[in-house]
C-alpha cells in the first residue's frame, strides 16, 4: 500500500521580512479576486499557513496590513504603467498603461484613493507618492520645464487623469483610447501651452 502523500509544511519559520513579504504577497493576490473591503485577515493568515494572531505580530493593526497591501499594490501598478525606454511614444504608451490597469482593478482603486481607506494618512501619502512619479514621468516624456508652475499644473491635470480613467469604466461607450487622446490633448493645449510649438509633444498619429 502506497504511503499517503504529505501536505507540505506550509507553516515553516521565515525571517520577519520575509515572512512580511509573504503576507502581502497573500493579500495581493486576494485582491485579484475580492475588493479590498473584503479583504479577510483569517483568510490570509489561513493561505500563508499561520495564525491570526502571529499576523498581528508583522502587522500590529488591521489597517497596516492593508496599509502594506495598498502601498505593493501601487508599486505593481507603477511598474505596470511605465512605457518601455525604447518605446517611440513614452507619454501616450504610459497613459495607456495607465488606464488599462485602471479599467482592470477600477473598484479596488477606487476603494484605495478615493473612499473611505483614502482617508487614512498612510493612504495618501501612498497616492501622493503616485502622482508625483507620475507628473515626473510626464516630464520627462514631455520634456518640460519641472518649474512650479508646470509642476503645479501637470498635478491637477493628473487628478482628471485619474477621474476619466475610474468614470471610463461605466461608460462603455468611451474607449481607453478616448480617454488618453482627450488627456493628452488637454496636457498640450492648456498644461502645457507655452511649449505648444515644440515638435517632441506631437505623438505620432495623433492627427494634431
Amino acid at each position: 500500500m502506497s504511503t499517503p502523500r504529505q501536505a507540505p509544511d506550509v507553516r515553516r519559520r521565515l525571517p520577519p521580512e520575509e515572512r512580511r513579504r509573504q503576507l502581502v504577497a497573500v493579500g495581493l493576490q486576494e485582491l485579484s479576486i475580492r475588493p479590498i473591503h473584503a479583504l479577510s485577515i483569517d483568510r490570509v493568515a489561513e493561505i500563508a499557513g499561520i495564525s491570526r494572531g502571529l499576523l498581528f505580530r508583522y502587522f500590529p493593526t488591521k489597517q497596516d496590513f492593508y496599509v502594506a497591501v495598498v502601498g505593493a499594490a501601487s508599486r505593481r501598478m507603477l511598474r505596470a504603467a511605465a512605457a518601455s525606454p525604447d518605446d517611440p511614444d513614452p507619454l501616450r504608451a504610459g497613459l495607456s498603461a495607465f488606464v488599462s490597469f485602471v479599467d482592470r482593478h477600477r473598484d479596488n482603486y477606487q476603494a484605495f484613493f478615493h473612499g473611505g481607506f483614502g482617508a487614512d494618512p498612510q493612504i495618501r501619502e501612498i497616492h501622493e507618492e503616485v502622482r508625483n512619479t507620475m507628473v515626473g514621468r510626464i516630464l520627462a516624456a514631455t520634456g518640460a520645464a519641472p518649474d512650479p508652475l508646470t509642476t503645479m499644473r501637470l498635478r491637477g491635470w493628473w487628478s482628471m487623469v485619474e477621474s476619466l480613467a475610474v468614470d471610463r469604466t461605466t461608460a462603455p461607450d468611451t474607449s481607453v483610447d478616448d480617454v488618453v487622446d482627450y488627456s493628452i490633448t488637454v496636457l498640450r493645449t492648456v498644461v502645457l501651452d507655452d511649449h505648444a510649438a515644440r515638435p517632441d509633444l506631437t505623438s505620432p498619429g495623433s492627427g494634431s
